[in-house]
C-alpha cells in the first residue's frame, strides 16, 4: 500500500518536475539581412498624418545591414522580434517541423505602404493609430526584454502615437513548458478627449493553392461596411475559405463573422500543418483576411516586397468588427473612440500545429480534427501543452460512448481510433476544457446582429447628421467632421450631443470661450448631462474658472462613463492648485472603476512625492510599472525620488524610439501643465537639444537671470522636421514671439494653429514672417494655404523655396505644378526637365515630366521616358499605368490622322499591356476598362482618319 501511494504521489508530482526543467531563453544580438532601406524625409509639414511626416526614398538596390534581434526560444518554439522595425515579430519557428508558422520574409525590403510610407511584408506586427499600418512600423519603438519567476521569457515593444496622444505596449511572452507565445496589448489614452480607436494585428502567412482559411462565419463585410457572403459566394461559384478559389477580382478585405468563435487561422494541406490564433471573443472581435489579387495585379507584390520568399497573404485581428473607412458609417459599423484616461488591455495567443490530416476545432489545449466513419471516430490532437486527460465521447442523449486516457507533451501529434457501438452516432468530443464534434455534425450558432441600418434611418437629420460627424472627428477628419455637426445644429440648434461635440470642436481649436458657451447652452436643457458637464469643465477650467470646472466634473461624476474622466480631471486639479492630499484622493477614486488608469496611478505617484510621501509614491510607481514595464513616467519619477545616476541611466536607456524628442515633450509638457516647473527642467535637461524643446526650456526658465542664453541657443536651432502639435506648447511660442524677434515661434505656433484645422490664425502668422527668412519649408507650407484666386502669391513662395533649397526635388515638383495649375505647360515641361536630368532615379519627379511631355503634346518622348522608367509603386498606384496607356491611345490618334492604320493598331495594341516596371500588375481581364482601346480599333477597321471628339477627349482627359 505504501509502494502505491508513493507511485501515485510520484506520478502527480511529474508534471511539475517537467515543467521545472522548462525554461525560456532571451538572446539579444544584430543579424545582418539585405536590406532595401528607406530614405528621404518630407521636411515641409503634412495634414493627414501631422505630426508625423513620410519618407518618400526607395530604392531597387540593396546593401547589407544589421538589425538588432530579440530571440526567445523554449523547447517548441522560437521568435525573433525586430524592435528596430516597429517591434514586429519577424518569424515564428515550430521547432519540432523546424518552419516558421508565419511568413518569414528573407529580406527587409521597404516599400510605399503604409502612411508614412515604408512598409515590410511578414510576420506579426502590432497597430494603432486612425487606419493601416501603424506609424511606427518601420521605424524603432522602445523596448525591454524580462526573464519572468515562472520561467517564462517577455519582449515589451512600446511607443507613443502621436496621431492620438495615446500610449501602446505589447508584451510577447513565451511560457517555459508551452508551444505557444501570447501577445499581450496595454493600451492607454492619457488626454481629456475621446480619440480615434483604431488596433488591428497584421499576421503575414505564405499562400500556396492548398491554403484553407479557418474562418468560422457566415458572411463577412467590407471596409465600408457592406456585408458578403462567407465562405460559399454562389453568385461567383467560389469558396472563398480555400485561397487558391479567390482567383478573380481584385485585392480582397474579407472581415468574417456572424459566428461567435475564439479563433481563426490557417491550413496547408499538403504541409498538413497549420497555425491557430485564439483569444477570448471580447479581447478581439474582428477577423480579417486581406488577400493580393491572384492575378498579375497582385503577383507584382511578390517581386517588389521579396526576393526569395514568394507570395503571401495576410490574417488580421481587431477590437472592431472591421478596419472602417468613412463610408462604413452609412452601415452600423461606426467607428467608436477611445474614452478619456481608459486603459484597454487583451491578450491573444499563437501557435503552430502538424499531423491533425485536417481541422475540426481549436482551444487554449490545441487542435483536434475528428471525423467519423462507420461506426469508427478517429481524433486527432496536436497539443500545445502538456496533457493528462481522459478522452470522452457522446452521443446526442449525453451517453458515454467512448472514453481513453491520453497523456501528451506540447506538439505530441497523437491519433485516437475510438471503436463506437453499431448504429451509434457521436455529437460531442471532450478533452479537458475543449468541448466539440466531429466533422460534419454540428452547425454554428448563427448570430442576430444587424447588417444593415434601417431604410427609413434618416442619415439628413440632426441625429444622422451628428452621428456622421461624430465618425469623422474619430478618423480625425476634424474639417469634415465640424462640417456635419454644424448641419445637425442648423436642423436643431438646442441637440445636446452635437452641442457637446461643438463645443469639444472649439476646445481643440484653442476658443475656450465658444467651447464653454455650447457647453453652458446643452446645460441649460440638461443640467446633468454628463457629456455636457464634463466639456463644460474643460473649458472652464482653459478660462481660469475653477469653481465651474470643480462644479462640471463633480455632476459629470454622477454617471459612471464619465465618472473616471472626472475624477482624474479632479485630482489634475488640486494638483495644479498645489492641494497634494485632494489631489491624491481624486487620484484614488480615478481607479476605482478604473484600476489600470495609468492617469490616475501617475497622478498618485506625483502627488504623493510632492507631499512627501514617498512609500505612497513608490508604490504608486510599482503599479505603474505592473501594468506597463515601459512607463517612462514612471521611472522618471523613481528618478526624482532618488536623485541618483543609476535611476537616471534607468530611465534614459528606455528611450530607444525614432522620436524620443517627443517622449520628452510629451512628458515636460504634462509637468508644466500641473504647475511643476522645477520637474519639467529637470526632465528637459536629459533631451535631445531640439529646437521645440530648446523653447521649451527658455519658457521654463522666464525670470531666470539666464534666460537670454536659452532663447539664444532656441532661436539658433534648426527648424527642419519640427513639427509642433500640442497645445500645451501654445504658451511657450506666445512667449517666445514676445521675448525674441527671431521668426520661429510664429512658424511653429502656426503650426499648431494649422493642425488644429484654424487656418485662418496660421495664415496671419505666417504672413507675418519676414521676406528674409531662409527656410523652404515655411514657404512651401505657406504657398499651399493660399486661396485659389492667390495663384500669384503661391508661384512666388514655391519659386523662393525651389530657389533656397534647389536640391530638394519637392520645392521643383509643387512649382511645376503649380504652373501645370496656371496652363504653363512650356515652363513646366523646361522647369520638371532640370530636376529629372538631376535626379532620373527619382519615379515621382518622373511622372511629372512625363505628364508634361504629354502636356506640350510630345507624345514620342512621352513614349521613350516612360520606357526607360522605373517605377516602386505604393499600395493601388496606377500613375504609370495610367500615363502609358494614355500615351499609347494619343499615338494612336496621330497615326490614324495620318492614315498610318498599322502603327495606330500596333500603339493600340500595346496599349492593352501593363508593362511591370511601371508599378501597376494587369488585372484579371474582366476588370479592365478598354472602351476608348475598342472604339479606337472600331475606328481603324473603318479605315477612318479623324477620331470622334467625345473618345478623343475621353483619352485627354485620363
Amino acid at each position: 500500500m505504501l509502494l502505491l501511494t508513493r507511485r501515485i504521489l510520484l506520478f502527480a508530482l511529474l508534471p511539475l518536475f517537467a515543467t521545472a526543467q522548462h525554461i525560456a531563453s532571451i538572446k539579444e544580438y544584430k543579424k545582418s539581412y539585405k536590406t532595401y532601406p528607406f530614405s528621404d524625409p518630407d521636411p515641409v509639414a503634412g495634414q493627414r498624418i501631422y505630426p508625423y511626416f513620410r519618407y518618400d526614398g526607395f530604392t531597387d538596390k540593396s546593401q547589407q545591414q544589421d538589425w538588432k534581434v530579440v530571440e526567445l526560444e523554449n523547447d517548441y518554439i522560437r521568435l525573433m522580434i525586430m524592435p528596430e522595425i516597429g517591434g514586429k515579430i519577424w518569424t515564428a519557428i515550430d521547432k519540432q517541423t523546424g518552419k516558421s508558422f508565419l511568413y518569414e520574409n528573407d529580406v527587409v525590403k521597404f516599400r510605399d505602404i503604409a502612411m508614412r510610407g515604408p512598409w515590410t511584408s511578414g510576420g506579426i506586427e502590432s497597430n494603432y493609430g486612425i487606419i493601416g499600418h501603424t506609424p511606427n512600423c518601420a521605424t524603432p519603438v522602445d523596448y525591454l526584454v524580462r526573464k519572468n519567476s515562472d520561467g517564462s521569457a517577455s519582449c515589451f515593444i512600446s511607443t507613443l502615437d502621436l496621431l492620438t496622444r495615446t500610449k501602446w505596449t505589447v508584451e510577447i511572452r513565451l511560457p517555459a513548458d508551452k508551444a505557444y507565445f501570447t501577445t499581450r496589448s496595454t493600451w492607454h489614452n492619457a488626454t481629456p478627449f475621446v480619440q480615434p480607436y483604431y488596433s488591428w494585428s497584421n499576421v503575414g502567412i505564405p499562400v500556396g493553392n492548398d491554403l484553407e482559411f479557418l474562418y468560422p462565419g457566415n458572411h463577412y463585410i467590407g471596409h465600408d461596411g457592406k456585408p458578403g457572403p462567407w465562405p460559399v459566394d454562389s453568385a461567383h461559384g467560389k469558396q472563398l475559405s480555400l485561397y487558391a478559389q479567390n482567383d478573380f477580382g481584385a485585392d480582397k478585405s474579407f472581415h468574417v463573422l456572424g459566428v461567435h468563435s475564439n479563433y481563426f487561422g490557417a491550413y496547408w494541406k499538403q504541409q498538413d500543418a497549420g497555425m491557430i490564433r485564439y483569444a477570448s471573443r471580447e479581447d478581439k472581435l474582428g477577423k480579417k483576411i486581406f488577400l493580393w489579387a491572384l492575378s498579375d495585379q497582385g503577383k507584382i507584390w511578390e517581386q517588389l516586397l521579396t526576393d526569395k520568399s514568394g507570395q503571401y497573404c495576410e490574417i488580421q485581428s481587431g477590437r472592431l468588427f472591421n478596419q472602417n473607412v468613412v463610408g462604413s458609417s452609412h452601415t452600423p459599423f461606426r467607428q467608436t473612440g477611445f474614452q478619456p484616461y481608459a486603459t484597454d488591455s487583451w491578450e491573444e495567443y499563437w501557435y503552430p500545429f502538424s499531423g491533425t490530416d485536417g481541422f475540426t476545432d481549436a482551444s487554449l489545449q490545441g487542435v483536434i480534427h475528428a471525423k467519423q466513419a462507420g461506426s469508427e471516430l478517429s481524433v486527432v490532437f496536436s497539443p500545445v501543452v502538456s496533457l493528462i486527460d481522459t478522452l470522452k465521447v457522446y452521443d446526442a442523449n449525453n451517453h458515454l460512448l467512448y472514453h481513453q486516457a491520453v497523456q501528451l507533451q506540447p506538439l505530441q501529434t497523437a491519433r485516437y481510433v475510438c471503436p463506437l457501438p453499431e448504429g451509434a452516432r457521436a455529437v460531442k468530443i471532450v478533452l479537458r476544457d475543449m468541448e466539440t464534434s466531429p466533422d460534419g455534425t454540428a452547425t454554428p450558432v448563427a448570430l442576430e446582429r444587424p447588417l444593415a441600418r434601417p431604410e427609413g434611418f434618416n442619415e439628413q437629420g440632426a441625429y444622422g447628421l451628428y452621428l456622421m460627424g461624430r465618425d469623422q472627428l474619430r478618423f480625425r477628419d476634424y474639417a469634415g467632421g465640424e462640417s456635419k455637426i454644424r448641419q445637425a445644429l442648423d436642423i436643431d440648434p438646442y441637440f445636446v450631443p452635437a452641442l457637446t461635440e461643438m463645443s469639444f470642436i472649439h476646445y481643440r481649436k484653442l476658443q475656450y470661450d465658444s467651447a464653454f458657451y455650447c457647453a453652458k447652452l446643452a446645460l441649460s436643457i440638461d443640467t446633468y448631462d454628463a457629456g455636457a458637464n464634463y466639456h463644460y469643465a474643460l473649458a472652464a477650467a482653459k478660462l481660469g474658472r475653477f469653481y465651474d470646472a470643480l462644479d462640471g466634473l463633480e455632476v459629470a461624476a454622477l454617471t459612471p462613463s464619465f465618472r473616471s474622466a472626472a475624477y482624474t480631471a479632479l485630482s489634475k486639479m488640486y494638483l495644479q492648485k498645489n492641494d497634494g492630499e485632494k489631489a491624491i484622493a481624486y487620484a484614488v477614486k480615478s481607479c476605482v472603476d478604473n484600476s489600470r488608469n495609468i492617469s490616475g496611478l501617475l497622478l498618485r505617484a506625483v502627488a504623493s512625492r510632492r507631499s512627501g510621501k514617498l512609500e505612497e509614491a513608490r508604490a504608486a510607481c510599482d503599479s505603474l510599472l505592473t501594468i506597463d514595464p515601459l512607463c517612462h513616467f514612471a521611472h522618471f519619477e523613481q528618478y526624482l525620488q532618488h536623485k541618483d545616476e543609476a535611476h537616471k541611466a534607468a530611465f534614459r536607456l528606455q528611450l530607444r524610439n525614432e522620436l524620443p524628442h517627443e517622449t520628452y515633450l510629451e512628458m515636460a509638457a504634462w509637468y508644466s501643465e500641473m504647475g511643476l516647473t522645477d520637474d519639467a527642467r529637470i526632465l528637459l535637461d536629459l533631451a535631445p537639444a531640439q529646437s521645440e524643446i530648446l523653447y521649451w526650456k527658455a519658457y521654463l526658465h522666464q525670470g531666470d537671470a539666464d534666460v537670454s542664453h536659452y532663447i539664444a541657443a532656441a532661436d539658433s536651432s534648426s527648424a527642419m522636421m519640427v513639427f509642433p502639435f500640442r497645445e500645451e506648447s501654445v504658451p511657450v511660442m506666445q512667449w517666445a514671439m514676445a521675448y525674441s524677434r527671431n521668426w520661429k515661434p510664429s512658424y511653429y505656433l502656426a503650426l499648431i494653429y494649422l493642425f488644429r484645422n484654424d487656418s485662418v490664425e496660421a495664415m496671419k502668422l505666417l504672413k507675418a514672417v519676414p521676406a528674409s527668412v531662409h527656410f523652404a519649408p515655411m514657404y512651401a507650407l505657406r504657398a499651399r494655404l493660399y486661396a485659389p484666386e492667390d495663384a500669384a502669391q503661391r508661384h512666388a513662395d514655391l519659386a523662393r523655396a525651389a530657389q533656397i533649397a534647389p536640391e530638394e526635388w519637392r520645392y521643383g515638383k509643387m512649382l511645376t505644378e503649380q504652373q501645370v495649375a496656371e496652363k504653363s505647360y512650356d515652363k513646366a515641361l523646361g522647369l520638371i526637365t532640370t530636376y529629372h536630368r538631376r535626379t532620373p532615379e527619382n519615379y515621382i519627379i518622373g511622372m511629372l515630366y512625363i505628364r508634361c511631355l504629354v502636356l506640350n503634346k510630345q507624345y514620342a518622348a512621352a513614349e521613350r521616358a516612360l520606357a526607360d522608367s522605373r517605377v516602386l509603386p505604393y499600395e493601388g498606384a496606377m500613375e504609370g499605368q495610367r500615363l502609358y496607356r494614355k500615351v499609347k491611345l494619343l499615338l494612336a490618334i496621330d497615326a490614324i490622322g495620318k492614315q498610318r492604320y498599322g502603327i495606330a493598331r500596333q500603339k493600340i495594341a500595346e496599349a492593352r499591356l501593363w508593362p511591370l516596371h511601371l508599378g501597376a500588375g494587369a488585372p484579371y481581364p474582366s476588370e479592365r476598362h478598354e472602351q476608348q482601346e475598342d472604339a479606337l480599333d472600331e475606328v481603324v477597321a473603318g479605315g477612318k482618319h479623324t477620331v470622334p471628339a467625345e473618345l478623343q477627349q475621353a483619352i485627354e482627359a485620363m
